[in-house]
């Protein structure tokens, strides 16, 4: 899904740090992941990010648009999969989202989904952003394997979606401190048991 387009105005004063952009991304999703959407402020995350304020204001609105480009610039990691299989892509695909959720910034777009499902009223565009994130990642694996012959037509790709997001978030919550910090080898073998789960349920 494409970020939205900043809020275009004249610039003026010092020219941006070079990466400061990355830096106020990392530091939005990262200020949400400790403090969510009431504690959220765009003066702390120029504090965060080392710049200053007028460097977060001139280009984004206010905070959804901040964090409507913060979850659209740091989420291609998860869908950038094509292994050649279905089964491959799957494992990849699930493997990504381990790496993920496991980072503060991947664990800042979870409690956006948290917070979206528990506020009476829609919280803004950038939790969207965050479900069009996961939608296209598996849909796009899922379109591939149907076009190999790889998924059968009576396959319920939602449901199977789920299963394995659900299984990779579980897994995820459970995880805490120096737990958290998991190995590329022990990452590959949940993956590995909760793909062969995931595929025996599919048929």
């Amino acid at each position: 899904m494409a970020s939205p387009e900043p809020l275009a105005r004249k610039a003026r004063g010092r020219p941006r740090k070079a990466g400061a952009e990355e830096r106020i991304f990392d530091a939005a999703l990262e200020e949400y992941g400790e403090r969510g959407w009431a504690g959220f402020t765009m003066d702390a995350v120029a504090r965060r990010a080392g710049v200053g304020k007028s460097t977060v204001y001139l280009r984004w609105q206010d905070k959804d648009s901040l964090l409507t480009a913060a979850v659209g610039a740091r989420s291609g990691v998860i869908e950038d999969v094509d292994t050649g299989s279905f089964r491959g892509d799957l494992e990849g695909l699930a493997g990504n989202l381990f790496r993920y959720l496991l980072d503060p910034i991947g664990w800042a777009t979870l409690r956006i989904s948290v917070d979206a499902a528990g506020a009476p009223e829609p919280l803004g565009r950038f939790t969207d952003a965050v479900t069009e994130l996961h939608h296209s990642g598996a849909s796009v694996i899922f379109a591939r394997g149907a076009a190999r012959g790889d998924l059968g037509p009576d396959v319920r790709k939602d449901a199977l979606a789920d299963c394995l997001y659900g299984a990779v978030i579980m897994q995820t919550l459970g995880l805490s401190g120096d737990s958290r910090r998991l190995s590329d080898e022990d990452i590959a073998e949940r993956v590995r048991v909760l793909v062969d789960f995931v595929l025996c349920g599919a048929g």
